[in-house]
């Protein structure tokens, strides 16, 4: 009987034989751990129809979930035979075993309604652990808006990968998408633009239907509540001094210029940022200390990228701020903003993640960097004391496109800017050059889906698989070869296909 398994366990015994299970299925599991067991209870009900009873520790059951000491942060070890066992430290560890134990059956167990009366699992030994604690999943929400929906099924597609972190782009020249009750009209006026680019920039293409949408406590509060019960991590990033404008729009003041501003309705980056008066400082404060209220213990992203600096350049206001400073280089303001957002989160119990830009202005050696530019831009950050997140563009921008194609749809980039899945899975999570003494700076990566391009469900699914899947291995940190892992893959389709989702096809090797 085949077993493939995506990812890869670190280690997979096949035994002899299978065990058959029907319904109802009995599921013996520790008064603490009862909510882990719930989740897969209500997987295989909402899959198959089976009823699922969730029963006392010491009952006859056909599957006993156990907690152990020695299993690690998220690992686990799972038995199938005549009683099946997983043993696992934390609720996160059973919940990984039993993502894999699904992937054991029939790809029917990811579907919907289907009618399957037994399941033939075969005999296994598996122990496992993921070899990088930070496996994510980038959502640019502020491009295009997606609903509270599309977010959850991300969560629950990333989640039967292994991944355990979303990070959520919530700002951006083009859109602010989450309420502050304390300032109304980011949502009221910035969360809409009146028209979307089609096509490349260079075509020059709009096409003239208004554009929206935002979350408020309550969608936030859902998504959170679902995300938890996946163990996957939500991360929110507001994203300034750059990538304002909507921001600005909203509120003329925080702007460098007299004129007002609409959200944008052209893709690149926006020169309009954020002036350096204390307003925009005390502005960035309030949205940065709301967002992450609503967040409580998360990491948050406080963005920091393609901040352009001609508007400060040219202000009296930011010169005499620079004089007031000591600085010398007019990028050293945007340092202004990472400093003040970095105490107050970190006094507060938050982890502060920002893109490697902020590097530039000297952030603080507590930051973790995500870095997006290079391989090269990780390396730098772990030199200078910085834990470390992979996001380089060019393996894991899944914006790009999937294939050299004609036929493939428009990407944020035409050629040569292509990323298939085999190059993703040859992407190494430690960068090259990186000194073995610093490797434990390496937090893991984590892949991005810009959406300039991707404006529904079925389009996120296109440009997230099958590339996603082949990613989730590297950051387990199993990869093998691109040979060994084409026909799991080709496998694992099926339950993407189960799961409703609308991949890219898998070319045949040339």
């Amino acid at each position: 009987m085949d077993v493939d398994l995506v990812p890869r366990p670190r280690r997979l015994d096949v035994r002899s034989g299978t065990v058959t299970w029907r319904s109802p299925l009995r599921i013996a599991v520790e008064a603490q751990r009862y909510s882990v067991a719930q989740v897969f209870a209500d997987d295989l009900r909402g899959a198959i129809g089976w009823r699922v009873e969730i029963v006392a520790f010491d009952a006859p059951a056909d599957l006993l979930l156990r907690t152990v000491d020695d299993c690690g942060e998220e690992g686990y070890r799972l038995t199938v035979d005549d009683t099946a066992t997983i043993d696992a430290s934390t609720p996160a560890g059973l919940s990984y075993g039993l993502s894999v134990l699904r992937q054991l059956g029939p790809a029917s167990l990811f579907g919907d309604g289907a009618v399957v009366e037994t399941i033939a699992l075969p005999r296994v030994f598996i122990d496992d652990g993921p070899s990088y604690s930070w496996r994510g999943v980038h959502l640019d929400v502020a491009r295009h808006f997606l609903d509270v929906a599309t977010v959850c099924r991300l969560i629950d597609q990333i989640a039967v990968h292994r991944l355990n972190h979303l990070h959520l782009h919530l700002n951006d020249d083009q859109g602010w998408r989450i309420e502050i009750p304390t300032w109304p009209f980011l949502t009221q006026v910035g969360a809409y633009r009146r028209s979307t680019p089609i096509g490349h920039e260079r075509d020059q293409l709009d096409d003239h239907v208004a554009h929206g949408g935002f979350y408020d406590a309550r969608d936030i509060a859902t998504i959170r509540q679902h995300a938890a019960r996946r163990f996957v991590h939500i991360v929110p990033e507001i994203d300034l001094p750059g990538h304002a404008q909507a921001a600005i729009a909203a509120y003329p003041s925080l702007g460098n210029l007299d004129d007002p501003l609409e959200v944008w309705t052209r893709w690149g980056i926006s020169e309009h940022v954020l002036n350096v008066s204390e307003e925009a400082l005390g502005f960035a404060d309030d949205v940065v200390r709301h967002v992450a209220d609503l967040f409580p213990g998360s990491p948050v992203h406080i963005g920091g990228d393609e901040c352009p600096t001609t508007e400060w350049s040219s202000s009296t206001a930011a010169a005499e701020v620079m004089v007031e400073h000591g600085f010398t280089d007019v990028a050293q303001l945007q340092g202004l903003f990472t400093s003040r957002l970095t105490e107050w989160l970190l006094a507060h119990g938050h982890e502060v993640v920002a893109w490697d830009e902020v590097m530039d202005a000297g952030a603080d050696a507590r930051v973790v960097i995500a870095a997006w530019r290079s391989s090269g831009m990780a390396v730098q950050a772990a030199q200078s004391g910085h834990d470390v997140i992979m996001a380089p563009m060019q393996f894991l921008y899944f914006d790009w496109l999937n294939a050299e194609g004609a036929d493939e749809p428009v990407a944020l980039a035409p050629l040569p800017f292509c990323t298939p899945w085999e190059k993703v899975y040859r992407f190494s999570v430690i960068p090259p050059g990186l000194d073995a003494s610093l490797h434990h700076r390496v937090r893991g990566a984590q892949a991005q889906l810009w959406t300039e391009y991707i404006a529904t469900r079925d389009h996120l699914d296109y440009m997230a698989f099958p590339r996603l899947a082949a990613f989730s291995e590297v950051v387990w940190g199993t990869k093998t070869s691109e040979a060994e892992f084409r026909p799991r893959l080709t496998a694992h389709l099926s339950r993407l296909e189960a799961m409703g989702v609308r991949y890219r096809a898998v070319d045949q090797p040339s």
